[in-house]
């Protein structure tokens, strides 16, 4: 690829890094010229590859990638041919391969359901399209700041339309990997993937891959000679709903398997189209993907969120009490103090903030929306352009974050990094996340001052503890939270809640109580013999 040496690639190219190069093929992190954003850009040589399959399957990843439009697959923005060059370019994600992330960090439970989540979300799309991966592995699950997991590297993924280019019965993939018919060389379908998958959240949850051997014979040896209970052995530590969902993922024969990813969301209580939340990470510092780098005010700001995110969650597990009974209706001693408290951990979550500098408003980060309205205005009344428009801004700090919309119209979403520019006056301002209920307050915009809006949603919802003995799967108005010992506080919205308390060899339990905005409620239940 010796020829590539132009700033500029096929004219619209403007290379900023090479990241990989050889005779055949490179990769490239560039600016895409008449798109005006960063991506990635892939390249390959015709003319030199000896193994015209590798061309096929390059080609092959293009027009299958181009066709699924997903948040948790990695797009195709274009490719195409340019003299001898074939080039695919791909969006950019500042963040590092799921393995990376699995050997620098360790992850919390929560996180790594999450991730979990994003990725049969990513695989329900590409089998809805009749795409079967077959390589998922964690090299090619990519995590981004905010944790959200993309799929990508589809070469050796098979469509529906393609005939079958290369053998679909030909052994390919990683080993450890495998599903047993893949090491058969049998005709692969999404549940192969689903296998796949599988391995790939065993070693999440648990730290190691169950089939990796010393070399690569006795690998495929072990996934075809595995026994299913020993395995599902190894998955006692977690909670039921993801051991269930390991063992259904990792049966041998593929009639016993989930038929779909569908199937595996469901055993989580997940649509496929629910709102993936956004969570801010601290420790991916590494934000090229998988490259070095990322602007140091894009760094601040995720640690600062998670820092004070952190602190938040410290602060909640701390308000449990140490004593409670079993009678619910005792709990509510416990909200006497919850407003005052969620207020001091408010202001204490925010103390660290920057005051925001006046001269800031110069540079507003929304344009503003009233210029136009006010120009006309002057051609159109003389009285008009005597008359001084004064201007302020309003600054918005929302813990986890939200949709900002102001007198109803979408502005941004938090966190932001100055202050808002808007004509002095009052506005209705809404703050959206899908987790909670809709924050509305009336702000007032004072001519060349900064209105600071500090946000909790948090202190918004009401907070539950229990702890059962000797365990117990625990439902919330019906939705199953996961089996005790709890993590986490569950968090609920305010009003009735229905509280029941689940194990297979004893009556249930089953209670109703009223919990409040700001209330953290503590339970302590132990199961009596039928």
């Amino acid at each position: 690829m010796s020829a590539l040496t132009s700033e500029i690639l096929f004219e619209k190219f403007q290379i900023i890094e090479v990241l990989k190069k050889d005779e055949h093929a490179a990769v490239f992190l560039a600016n895409h010229i008449y798109l005006a954003k960063k991506i990635i850009l892939k390249i390959l040589n015709t003319q030199k590859i000896s193994d015209q399959s590798l061309v096929e399957r390059f080609k092959r990843e293009a027009k299958i990638l181009a066709k699924l439009d997903h948040p948790h697959i990695i797009k195709v923005l274009d490719f195409g041919m340019h003299k001898e060059y074939f080039y695919i370019s791909f969006e950019y994600i500042e963040g590092v391969s799921l393995r990376n992330l699995m050997k620098k960090e360790e992850l919390s439970f929560e996180q790594k359901k999450h991730l979990t989540v994003q990725l049969l979300k990513g695989l329900h799309y590409a089998h809805h399209h009749q795409i079967v991966h077959r390589d998922i592995k964690p090299e090619n699950v990519f995590i981004d700041a905010n944790l959200n997991a993309k799929l990508g590297d589809f070469g050796l993924a098979l469509s529906a339309e393609d005939n079958f280019v290369t053998n679909p019965y030909s052994i390919v993939g990683t080993p450890s990997y495998m599903s047993p018919e893949q090491v058969r060389g049998a005709k692969l379908t999404a549940q192969s993937d689903l296998f796949s998958v599988g391995v790939l959240l065993f070693e999440l949850f648990t730290g190691k891959n169950p089939f990796l051997k010393d070399n690569i014979t006795l690998t495929l040896n072990e996934i075809m000679s595995y026994d299913e209970n020993s395995l599902s052995e190894g998955l006692n530590e977690l909670p039921q709903e993801i051991k269930k969902l390991l063992y259904n993922l990792l049966r041998k024969n593929q009639k016993e398997r989930y038929a779909s990813a569908l199937e595996a969301l469901n055993e989580l209580n997940i649509s496929p189209d629910q709102l993936t939340v956004n969570l801010a990470y601290e420790s991916i510092k590494e934000k090229k993907f998988p490259w070095k780098g990322i602007t140091a005010i894009a760094t601040v700001v995720v640690i600062l969120t998670v820092y004070i995110i952190l602190g938040i969650i410290d602060s909640q597990q701390q308000r449990l009490p140490n004593q409670t009974q079993n009678d619910p209706t005792s709990f509510q001693q416990n909200a006497q103090s919850a407003s005052q408290q969620n207020k001091n951990e408010t202001d204490q979550a925010f103390q660290n903030k920057k005051q925001i500098d006046l001269d800031n408003l110069n540079q507003p980060l929304i344009a503003d929306k009233k210029q136009d309205q006010k120009t006309n205005e002057q051609n159109t009344n003389p009285d008009a352009a005597k008359k001084v428009i004064q201007y302020g801004g309003l600054f918005i700090e929302c813990l986890p974050w939200a949709k900002i919309y102001i007198n109803g119209e979408e502005f941004e979403t938090t966190p932001l990094n100055r202050p808002i520019n808007l004509q002095e006056g009052e506005y209705t301002l809404k703050l959206v996340h899908p987790d909670y209920p809709v924050y509305t307050k009336i702000v007032s915009v004072k001519a060349e001052q900064v209105t600071n809006i500090r946000v909790l949603l948090d202190s918004m919802m009401g907070f539950i503890g229990c702890k059962v003995f000797p365990w117990g799967n625990v439902y919330v108005n019906g939705e199953l939270k996961g089996q005790t010992p709890l993590r986490d506080l569950i968090r609920v919205n305010p009003g009735s809640i229905r509280l029941t308390i689940k194990n297979p060899s004893y009556k249930e339990i089953d209670t109703t109580f009223f919990i409040r905005a700001g209330d953290t409620l503590k339970f302590k239940f132990s199961f009596k013999n039928n």
